[in-house]
């Protein structure tokens, strides 16, 4: 008994010490939060209501120094791209934007279904290069902008997404360089010094996911369509943005609904977009609402098509697909020298409804001889450019997740 006395006398000032250690992290937490730096608290740049920023804030986040912050400790730097030719970003561009070059970096062509198409996304290398170059992280907002049409920049926001960057990471200035020059800034034509990064989008898998879901390949297409036609799909919406098209002649994807890219900019300019609900309005006389469970866009060869992708993906948050290859695609496999399965100018199986709609003359497909000789539409071997590009984005990065997770944007404080 008396030894038990001891031992417990000699336990109790370790006692009192982790009950006052204790008591000390409960008031730093309660009464004292600015003790505990979260690397996650500066993170500002992932909280805009949507993806479509004004150039005020723009303006705001490089007053703060976070334009190509080289800041080992930031955890929200911005690299702002302008999208478009050299030519045009010679002539000038906001102090300090980058170079993402529309002419080579924007659009490749690749292997899919049964023959090669121009206009694919570009590949997992392509896009590191860019990004590395330009001093991408796991901790950077993207800003795209632009000084031609806004499709430039959009086009750029529906690859980011693909290649499974989260949406706060992303943003698009409204009005582009044109809308910067009319907030009273002005435009540089010096070429920044930038720290180049070793970022791949490898690095993103371990906390995105492959945005393949945001692309739809040729064989999708076709049995998308299929399923409309077959009554399967009754609610689902397909819109055709390439602007001025008559059906008749020109030819169009069969259930899909002739609108133009440019029907949601503001009257008289190429680069603002519309009023959220003028846009809602307007997707509306389509039946395309925040009930629809999917809409898929096209246009000619995936750029115009990129706009009503932003506007319903990154200002809305509705479903919606773009498909890639788009008509200039889907008219190609119109010619007789496409296997049956794959052509896009017969009936849908057991309807008597045309996959397409109006008369064209088809170009001549250069066949695989592989894939056209073994690979149906469902074969998930003849989505070639996803396939590819999901192995590449899931084969390992080397970079750390940022705080929070998501791109960064927020985490728990752990009191």
């Amino acid at each position: 008994m008396l030894q038990q006395l001891a031992t417990r006398r000699r336990m109790l000032p370790a006692l009192i010490v982790v009950l006052a250690i204790g008591t000390l992290g409960i008031w730093g937490c309660a009464d004292h939060p600015t003790d505990y730096e979260n690397p996650a608290d500066g993170i500002v740049t992932t909280k805009t209501e949507t993806a479509l920023i004004e150039a005020a804030t723009l303006m705001e986040w490089i007053d703060e120094g976070r334009l190509n912050s080289t800041d080992p400790n930031s955890r929200d730097k911005v690299v702002v791209f302008l999208v478009g030719t050299p030519a045009a970003y010679t002539t000038g561009h906001i102090a300090g934007a980058q170079l993402w070059n529309s002419s080579t970096e924007y659009a490749l062509t690749r292997l899919e279904g049964v023959a090669a198409s121009g206009s694919m996304v570009i590949t997992g290398p392509v896009l590191d290069t860019i990004l590395s170059r330009s001093g991408v992280d796991q901790y950077t907002t993207i800003v795209l902008t632009t000084a031609d049409d806004f499709n430039k920049a959009t086009r750029a926001w529906w690859m980011l997404r693909y290649w499974g960057f989260p949406k706060e990471r992303i943003k698009v200035l409204q009005g582009g360089d044109a809308g910067w020059v009319l907030a009273g800034n002005t435009l540089s034509t010096e070429v920044p010094t930038v720290t180049p990064s070793d970022f791949s989008v490898r690095d993103l898998a371990a906390y995105s996911e492959f945005g393949g879901d945001f692309r739809v390949s040729i064989g999708e297409a076709i049995r998308a369509v299929d399923a409309i036609n077959s009554g399967t799909t009754p609610d689902v919406k397909w819109l055709d943005v390439r602007g001025g098209v008559d059906p008749v002649a020109g030819g169009k994807i069969g259930p899909a609904q002739l609108d133009s890219w440019n029907a949601y900019y503001v009257a008289g300019t190429t680069a603002t977009l519309q009023p959220v609900a003028d846009m809602v309005a307007h997707l509306a006389t389509f039946g395309v609402t925040e009930a629809t469970p999917l809409t898929y866009v096209n246009c000619q060869g995936g750029v115009k098509c990129s706009v009503p992708f932003f506007i319903l993906d990154g200002i809305l948050g509705w479903p919606t697909q773009s498909y890639n290859g788009s008509w200039g695609q889907w008219s190609a496999y119109g010619n007789d020298t496409v296997a049956d399965a794959w052509e896009t100018d017969l009936v849908s199986p057991g309807t008597a409804t045309s996959r397409s709609f109006g008369t064209w003359t088809p170009g001549t497909p250069v066949l695989d001889p592989v894939s056209h000789a073994a690979y149906g539409i469902a074969d998930p071997r003849a989505n070639q450019i996803e396939n590819e590009d999901e192995a590449y984005f899931s084969s390992g990065g080397t970079t750390t997740p940022p705080p929070g997770g998501g791109g960064g944007g927020g985490g728990d404080s752990g009191c």
